[in-house]
C-alpha cells in the first residue's frame, strides 16, 4: 500500500494575547518532503509513529509537510492559507497510486475567518483523493469536534490520555482500521455525540482511570472499531467547542449511535469528580509547607503555555517572595528580553532585572529583583511529551533572588519533565516547592519523586472561573456556565450516523 501522512497542529487560545504567525510555526522545525524524515529533531511529532508503522509493514510512505506552533492566538489568516496550501500541494504530488491518508491535527486550531481549520483541510484533501479514499484524522483529546470532521473523515480517533502518553499507540491502531477499510474487510461507520460540558479531566486518577480503562476494553473486546472521547477545549470560542464522544462499528448505525449515548451520558456524569481539586495560591503554598519531607510540584495552571497563556506571569513568584519562601524553583518564565540581559551581564553576576509581566494582564506586573545570575545555557532541552524527541527550550538563565530561583527562557514552553530543569542548571530536587508553568503534562515525569503535586488556580490567562470569558460564538447551554441535569443534556435526537468517506 501507499500512504500519505502529515502532521499540522496548533491549539487555539481565542483570548490568548500572543499571535501566531509563520515564525511561531518555523520556530520548532516545518518539515517538508524531501528532508530526511528519521533525523532527530525532525518535527514529524506523531506522523513519525503513521511513518513507522508504515516502515514496519513494509508499506509505501510519503511524508508532506509537518509543523506545529505553540498554542496561542488564532493563526493569522495568510499563515494558514501557506500551511495549508503546502499540504495540499504535497498530497496532490503523492496522489499517483495512493490507499489512504493519515493526517494528524489538534482538533482546535482556527486561523482569522476559519473556527474549523481541521473540518476546511479534511474537506479539500476530500476534494483531491475522492469519496471512497479511506482518510484517516488522528486528534488531541482537547479537540472540538465537528460535523465537517466526520463528514470528510473515514475514521477520527484521538488520544485517550491525559497527559498524551499514547499518541503512537492511537496512530496505529488508526492506521489499521484505514487499511482494513481500504481492502474492503470493515465498512466504519460511526455515531457522535456532543457533551455539553467544559473541563479539564486527568486520566491517571479516579474516577478518569477506570473509565478510560473501560473504553479501551470495548475497543480489544472488539465490541467496537474505535470510541474517542474528546474533552474539548474551552478556551476556543466557536460554535463546536466542547465535549463529544464518537464511536466506530462496523457498519451497524444503530448500535454505533447507542455507544456513543451511552458514552456520553457516563463521562457528563463525572464533569466534577473527574478534575483535580483546585486551590488558591495561598491555600496551595501553606499545603507545600506543610507536606513530608520532600520537593512538592506545584501546577501553576493559568499560565499554561500549552493552553495558550504566556508563561510569563508574576502571581505565585510574587506571593513566594513576598511570604519570604526559599529553597523554591519556577520554570518556564518566558522572557526574552529578561534572558538577553542576563547574558549581557554573564553567569555569577549580579543585577537589577525586571521579570515576567510583559505579555498582558493576564500575566500580572512584572516583578523589579536583584538577581543573581546562576547559570546560562544556549541548548538546553526536554524531552516533547508526544514523542519523547528533544525540543529545544531556547537561550536559558537560571537567575535566582531571595532564595527563588527562576529559570527564563526564549522559546515559550511548558515543562515536560526534571531533566529540562536540570539542562538549564537546576537542581529540582533539592528544592522544596517547584513551580511548574503547565496544566498536567508535566505529571508523567515529576509525580514518581514529588512528595506532593499540587494544583493551584492563580490568577491568569487559563484560570478555571471562565464565566469571566467574553465568549460571543460558543453553543449554549454548557456546563459550567450553565446548570444542566443529565436529561436535558442529552434532550436533543442524535444526527445523524455518518459512514466513512461520505463527502
Amino acid at each position: 500500500m501507499k500512504i500519505f501522512t502529515a502532521y499540522l497542529c496548533h491549539e487555539t487560545n481565542s483570548f490568548s494575547p500572543v499571535p501566531t504567525n509563520l515564525e511561531s510555526f518555523r520556530e520548532l522545525g516545518i518539515h517538508r518532503p524531501g528532508m530526511d524524515p528519521e533525523a532527530q529533531g525532525n518535527p514529524l511529532k506523531v506522523a513519525s509513529a503513521f511513518f513507522g508503522e508504515a516502515r514496519r509493514r513494509g508499506d509505501t510512505v510519503v511524508v508532506g509537510l509537518c509543523a506545529h506552533a505553540q498554542p496561542a492566538h488564532p493563526t493569522r489568516r495568510e499563515t494558514w492559507d501557506t500551511l495549508r496550501d503546502w499540504l495540499l500541494e504535497d498530497l496532490r504530488q503523492s496522489a499517483d497510486g495512493l490507499d489512504m491518508v493519515l493526517i494528524m491535527m489538534h482538533g482546535a486550531m482556527m486561523a482569522e475567518g476559519c473556527d474549523d481549520c481541521e473540518g476546511d483541510m479534511l474537506a479539500r484533501i476530500r476534494e483531491i483523493v475522492g469519496p471512497d479514499m479511506p482518510v484517516g484524522l488522528l486528534l488531541d483529546l482537547h479537540c472540538n469536534i465537528s460535523e465537517a470532521m466526520l463528514r470528510h473523515a473515514t475514521v477520527v480517533k484521538a488520544c485517550k490520555e491525559y497527559p498524551h502518553t499514547d499518541f503512537d499507540e492511537r496512530a496505529r491502531e488508526l492506521y489499521d482500521l484505514c487499511a482494513r477499510t481500504a481492502r474492503g474487510e470493515i465498512r466504519p461507520v460511526a455515531g457522535f455525540r456532543r457533551v455539553p460540558m467544559f473541563g479539564l479531566f486527568q486520566t491517571q486518577r479516579a474516577p478518569m482511570r477506570g473509565f478510560i480503562d473501560g473504553l479501551l476494553a470495548r475497543e480489544r473486546s472488539g465490541e467496537l472499531l474505535s470510541v474517542t472521547l474528546g474533552h474539548g477545549f474551552p478556551w476556543a470560542d466557536c460554535p463546536d467547542a466542547g465535549a463529544s464522544v464518537i464511536a466506530y462499528t462496523d457498519g451497524d448505525a444503530e448500535r454505533a449511535d447507542a455507544a456513543a449515548l451511552e458514552t456520553a451520558k457516563a463521562f457528563y456524569a463525572l464533569r466534577e469528580t473527574g478534575q483535580a481539586r483546585l486551590d488558591g495560591i495561598d491555600a496551595c503554598l501553606d499545603r507545600a509547607l506543610a507536606a513530608p519531607e520532600g520537593t512538592v510540584v506545584i501546577a501553576d495552571m493559568s499560565d499554561n503555555p500549552g493552553g495558550g497563556a504566556g508563561s510569563d506571569s508574576t502571581f505565585i513568584l510574587r506571593r513566594l517572595l513576598e511570604r519570604g519562601i526559599d529553597k523554591a524553583l519556577v520554570a518556564y518564565v518566558w522572557d526574552p528580553v529578561a534572558v538577553d540581559m542576563a547574558f549581557a551581564a554573564g553567569e555569577g553576576a549580579t543585577l537589577p532585572l525586571r521579570i515576567g509581566g510583559k505579555v498582558g494582564p493576564g500575566s500580572g506586573d512584572p516583578l523589579d529583583l536583584e538577581v543573581t545570575i546562576e547559570a546560562l545555557r544556549t541548548d538546553a532541552e526536554q524531552a516533547h511529551i508526544a514523542d519523547g524527541e528533544p525540543t529545544a527550550l531556547g537561550r536559558t538563565a537560571l537567575v535566582s533572588a531571595g532564595g527563588v530561583q527562576i529559570v527564563l527562557n526564549t522559546i515559550r514552553q511548558q515543562p515536560f519533565s526534571p531533566v529540562g530543569l536540570e539542562e538549564c542548571g537546576a537542581a529540582p530536587w533539592d528544592q522544596r516547592i517547584v513551580v511548574v508553568k503547565s496544566s498536567h503534562h508535566f505529571y508523567n515525569q515529576f509525580h514518581q519523586r514529588a512528595a506532593e503535586v499540587l494544583y493551584c488556580d492563580a490568577p491568569g490567562t487559563l484560570q478555571s472561573d471562565i464565566s469571566r470569558l467574553p465568549y460571543r460564538h460558543i453553543t449554549r447551554p454548557v456546563w459550567p456556565l450553565d446548570e444542566l441535569s443529565p436529561e436535558d443534556a442529552f434532550a436533543d435526537g442524535p444526527p445523524p450516523a455518518t459512514q466513512a468517506g461520505a463527502a
